[in-house]
């Protein structure tokens, strides 16, 4: 996960030329939901992304304070809430060790783990990289927002919503048997859809 987290700074935008307007992602330094280590539920709605359309998935996500990568594509300005207000907060990524994990929302060690894409819940994936979530409720200490993304659409390329195929292999955080692991798989050049 480090390795793809300076990849992801290295190849979007962080170039040396400040003058550049087509940058994609931005070091945001405030609250933010870290659903890297969650899955996700089917809620039975349609979402839109980038003009298309995925089922939708929820996920609870707990609210971190720091340093996080917003996509400026999907975000324009992350300093602003999904509605302006402290009960919303948008889900952005960032490298962890350790994150509060459900059920119990206790500190433990990430596990970085790759699975292939295939037909079960545990077998697909979510991205909830710069979505909208609603902060809910606090557990053992731990704010909790809820999370709606699309469900088997990859997180990158940053300027384009792609659909994840069956035989893909997507990364996640997520624990093992987790639903719709929150993820991604890192398209390459041939990936077209």
């Amino acid at each position: 996960m480090k390795k793809l987290l300076l990849k992801i700074t290295s190849l979007f935008g962080f170039k040396k030329n400040k003058t550049s307007v087509d940058r994609a992602i931005k070091i945001y330094k405030g609250k933010f939901a870290f659903c890297g280590a969650s899955g996700a539920e089917p809620t039975g709605n349609i979402i839109t992304v980038q003009g298309r359309k995925f089922k939708e998935g929820r996920s609870v996500c707990p609210v971190m304070d720091g340093p996080s990568i917003a996509n400026l594509k999907l975000v324009p300005n992350p300093s602003v809430s999904p509605d302006g207000t402290k009960d919303t907060v948008w889900s952005f990524f960032w490298y962890y060790d350790e994150v509060p994990q459900a059920p119990t929302w206790e500190t433990l060690p990430t596990v970085n783990r790759s699975f292939v894409i295939g037909d079960t819940p545990s077998t697909q994936m979510s991205n909830m990289f710069c979505m909208p979530c609603r902060i809910f409720k606090t557990v053992n200490g731990v704010e909790l927002a809820e999370c709606v993304g699309p469900l088997n659409e990859l997180a990158f390329p940053l300027r384009k919503a792609i659909r994840a195929h069956e035989g893909q292999t997507s990364i996640t955080q997520a624990p093992e048997g987790s639903p719709y692991p929150v993820g991604t798989v890192i398209p390459t050049t041939t990936d077209s859809e």
